[in-house]
């Protein structure tokens, strides 16, 4: 018999599955499934689970990004968990904390933490899901996957889908078949980030900075990408043309465009700064400082900020 209520926390790829996995364990009537989140008034996620499922199975009410359900939700669900339908099931998916909602999942039902794998862990989680996959992935090819895709799980997963498509149900994967398959995703990251540092984009180029620096990017690599792009920058000043511009680079004429107006929202001193200020946190990283990546983060942020 499932609870009638179930509060999934933690990584939004997990908490799909999880969700699924309650669909098949209650045996759910997928025509009366109901989909809602926090916006939803409050009266109408309690009149969705009293009403009947179509054809008198389990009715699945789901409330997406549940952290954000307010006093008058969580009242008006105590009242109606006091003495829920048999015949209807409620899933939170709450990709934040909610003490209050956590806690009514505690009294009332289950409540499932879901948080992602890291580290050595995240190579298990890669090996395991290989199997669902039909493939025996070994420990280094595990870990390349990380360096070549990232750590989001559903990325990670995507891929191990490409390997048994292109490889066969039953393939041996090792370090270098994922870095064969794999082995431009890893300067597409590093565009990623020089790209938002072009463009000034202060959250994307910490959050893909860091991102590089957990998948196990060398600092002194990503150090050396954001030399060479901000002095493309600055002699991209000289350019009014893409086909000049495109000729002196030799990029593409999409490429160049894009470099063009990069260079546009720094003014020339602010470049001329920036690599002042690269050619100190040059010393500083090959020096004594025992994290090399946190004069890179915080080089980042004064370029953008133009400090």
């Amino acid at each position: 018999m499932p609870k009638p209520f179930y509060l999934l926390t933690g990584e939004e790829f997990l908490s799909e599955e999880a969700l699924d996995k309650i669909r098949a364990e209650a045996d759910t009537d997928p025509l009366s499934e109901v989909m809602l989140d926090a916006s939803a008034p409050a009266q109408h996620i309690v009149e969705a689970l009293e009403t009947g499922s179509l054809l008198g199975g389990i009715r699945l009410v789901v409330v997406e990004s549940a952290q954000d359900l307010r006093k008058e939700h969580l009242e008006a669900l105590e009242r109606y968990l006091a003495s829920p339908s048999e015949t209807s099931v409620l899933v939170a998916i709450a990709s934040g904390r909610n003490a209050k909602l956590t806690d009514l999942a505690k009294r009332t039902g289950a409540v499932v933490a879901l948080d992602a794998p890291k580290g050595r862990r995240l190579a298990s989680w890669i090996k395991e899901r290989g199997r669902a996959h039909n493939l025996k992935v070994d420990d280094r090819a595990a870990w390349a996957l990380i360096d070549a895709v990232g750590n989001e799980l559903r990325d990670l997963d995507g891929a191990l889908s490409q390997l048994e498509v292109r490889l066969g149900p039953g393939a041996k994967i090792d370090g270098a078949e994922v870095r064969r398959s794999f082995a431009r995703l890893a300067d597409e990251r590093i565009y990623a980030f020089t790209d938002a540092v072009g463009e000034r984009k202060m959250a994307a180029a910490m959050g893909t900075l860091r991102r590089l620096l957990e998948q196990g990017e060398p600092p002194l690599v990503l150090f050396g990408a954001l030399s060479n792009h901000v002095r493309r920058l600055l002699q991209a000043h000289r350019f009014d043309s893409t086909k000049a511009a495109g000729s002196f680079f030799g990029m593409p004429d999409w490429r160049v465009e894009r470099l063009l107006g990069q260079a546009r929202s720094y003014k020339e001193e602010e470049l001329i700064a920036a690599l002042g200020l690269l050619a100190k946190t040059d010393v500083d990283m090959k020096g004594d400082a025992p994290l090399p990546q946190v004069p890179l983060e915080e080089a980042v942020a004064r370029i953008i900020a133009g400090r």
